[in-house]
């Protein structure tokens, strides 16, 4: 069950044993065994489709050969079923002649004389935009449309071929009948095979209550498959409504599962083709598939719940403590999607730095010289920003590099940063997830990039989770504290430097020795994340960030208004005129500030790097 490399995709291709759509020619109309999956790109490919020959001689074009081609193309319909093109095709480069995979290797008769669903004979058609086949009711995706000329009907040519009652070898007691929609209240509502809502139209037998749906009477899962991948022995399927515990993620099911006679092995359909070898942005260190733990308790490290020794889980061979659930550890916002076996590893790539000493560091964003340590408390006032995350570093612990001449500080907060962090803000530990909508903690808005608590529904937004500690403004002498514990304060709050309310379920500054409150907005700037002086480009025009001085009120382009802010936008366009842009016109440099703002970098870390790759 090794990864192989073949010449129809750029990635390495692994086994499987069956393949409900195939990313290559564009079928998706029900499972066929044995086929290939990219674990990076997450598709499937038939096992023809991945292994497909790079010229071919086709009987309905015999005057040339034909050449595979992998690329998305103009819209351009297949010669022999109608069917729009999909990634990989046929063509051949003197008549423009084009044929999609599957009707390469089986190419569709133009007549069916005596279909099963249909008192009449059928005849291909290769023009119907909107279609809908008359015997199982579906409208999309399906490929060899056929028309009854007499009738005006469609059927598609699964269908055509279909009875209204059938001899179904995965319940051999009873013929099944065709019901439609109306007559559902006789089943229970699922396919008893894959456990889908059955649909307007599926196979029944009243006697045992046993519901088909259409695509696994067209394209069944197999009744037996040895794919030693997931068990030694060959498993086969057990099509009844029955409770297990799969064996593989511990998980309960109630219907169909894959089972071994010799050693009482259940699977669910699912975790068949569970990876071998993955990482997971939950732990430094690669994690394999276990069959089974060694006796003892075990706790998964990301839902926290019990892990059953008896059953399959993923685990740390270096860490021998460190287990997840095979659920978990498949959860797309913990998994890269990426099977790692026969990927050797490469162990720099795990932490974002390597400690040299107790004051110096190799970071991987600045591996050219060492960094040294600056401990907290020395007052820097603001002269230095962190080439991270842009701000200004006070009093804050940072690293430095005194031996370039362009001279770089990262704060400590960004150099640790990883897929996992600790914030003062939060007793525990919080994870960097991309799909998953969450609420800021920091600024109560939502967004699906974010570090996360497992435990909780606390959130906070990347650029949130680096905001300085301690900030001084011109507005205050002393330095300013950034305040989490906004419920535990009551009363009113109004902003020193906009003279507006602050809203307390968000995060503000605030100096205790002065007793007054700012918006962390107001503080740092819309352009914060600009570094002063660098210069950015965005499509046409060339953006220079400015920091003002106590006092000044710039002029805004745009809106014509003075308003007291920490940074302003120099703005040359192409015809090189320079404008001060303000708070107003954030929005038309949404892109520009996006790019700025978050940058990763690293495998198997995260680190923000947010000011570097976008400067001229």
């Amino acid at each position: 069950m090794h990864a192989i490399k073949l010449p129809t995709h750029k990635h390495s291709l692994y086994p499987s044993p069956w393949v409900n759509l195939c990313d290559g020619c564009g079928w998706t109309g029900g499972y066929r065994k044995d086929g290939y999956r990219c674990y990076e790109c997450r598709c499937f490919f038939h096992k023809e489709c991945a292994e497909a020959s790079s010229d071919i001689h086709q009987p309905s074009h015999p005057e040339h050969p034909l050449s595979l081609m992998l690329e998305w193309p103009e819209v351009k319909r297949c010669k022999l079923c109608g069917e729009k093109l999909f990634y990989m095709f046929y063509h051949c480069s003197i008549c423009d002649f084009v044929v999609d995979t599957a009707c390469a290797k089986n190419p569709p008769p133009n007549v069916i004389e005596f279909p099963k669903a249909h008192e009449h004979s059928l005849v291909i058609a290769k023009d119907l935009s909107d279609f809908k086949c008359g015997f199982c009711g579906e409208e999309d995706h399906l490929r060899y449309r056929y028309r009854c000329y007499l009738c005006i009907l469609e059927f598609e040519i699964r269908c055509s071929m279909l009875s209204l009652e059938i001899d179904y070898p995965y319940h051999p007691k009873h013929p099944l009948k065709f019901l439609t929609k109306e007559e559902q209240h006789f089943s229970h509502g699922k396919c008893r095979i894959c456990g889908k809502e059955l649909r307007w139209k599926f196979y029944h037998c009243s006697i045992c209550k046993f519901s088909v749906d259409v695509d696994c009477v067209r394209d069944p899962s197999p009744l037996a498959i040895l794919f030693p991948k997931a068990h030694e022995h060959q498993l086969s399927l057990t099509p009844r409504k029955i409770s297990f515990d799969c064996d593989a993620c511990g998980m309960a099911g109630d219907r169909s599962p894959y089972s071994c006679q010799q050693c009482y092995f259940m699977i669910h359909q699912s975790c068949i083709d569970l990876p071998e070898i993955i990482n997971v942005n939950r732990h430094e260190h690669r994690l394999s598939r276990r069959l089974h733990l060694s006796l003892g308790s075990w706790v998964c490290r990301f839902c926290h719940k019990n892990v059953d020794w008896s059953y399959g889980a993923y685990s740390c061979s270096i860490c021998p403590n460190y287990v997840i659930h095979s659920k978990c550890a498949i959860r797309s916002d913990v998994w890269d999607k990426l099977e790692l076996k026969g990927i050797p590893e490469e162990p720099g790539d795990i932490e974002p730095f390597k400690v040299i000493d107790e004051n110096l560091i190799c970071h991987f964003s600045h591996k050219e010289h060492y960094l040294q340590f600056n401990e907290e408390g020395i007052i820097s006032g603001g002269s230095i920003r962190c080439e991270a995350c842009v701000l200004p570093i006070y009093s804050q612990a940072f690293y430095s590099c005194y031996t370039d001449f362009k001279y770089c500080s990262i704060d400590v907060k960004c150099a640790m940063l990883s897929e996992s962090i600790i914030h003062e803000s939060h007793p525990c530990t919080l994870y960097y997830i991309t799909n998953t909508y969450i609420k800021c903690a920091s600024c109560n808005e939502g967004g699906c990039r974010s570090f996360s608590c497992d435990d909780c529904s606390f959130g906070l937004h990347e650029r949130c989770a680096v905001l300085p500690k301690t900030i001084q403004h011109w507005y205050d002498e002393h330095l300013i504290f950034l305040c989490y514990n906004k419920n535990k304060r009551g009363g009113e709050y109004w902003c020193d430097i906009c003279e507006e309310q602050i809203d307390t379920m968000i995060w503000f500054y605030t100096c205790d020795s002065c007793c007054v409150t700012f918006h962390t907005e107001c503080v740092l700037g819309d352009f914060s994340r600009f570094m002063p002086g660098r210069i950015v480009t965005h499509r046409n025009w060339r953006i220079k960030a400015m920091q003002t001085s106590p006092g000044f009120l710039p002029r805004c382009y745009i809106c014509h208004t003075q308003r007291a802010v920490p940074f302003v936008l120099n703005l040359c366009n192409p015809q090189n005129n320079l404008h001060h842009l303000g708070k107003t016109v954030a929005s038309r440099f949404e892109l520009a500030t996006a790019a700025v703002a978050s940058v990763f970098l690293g495998f198997g870390s995260l680190f923000l790097l947010l000011a570097s790759g976008v400067y001229v």
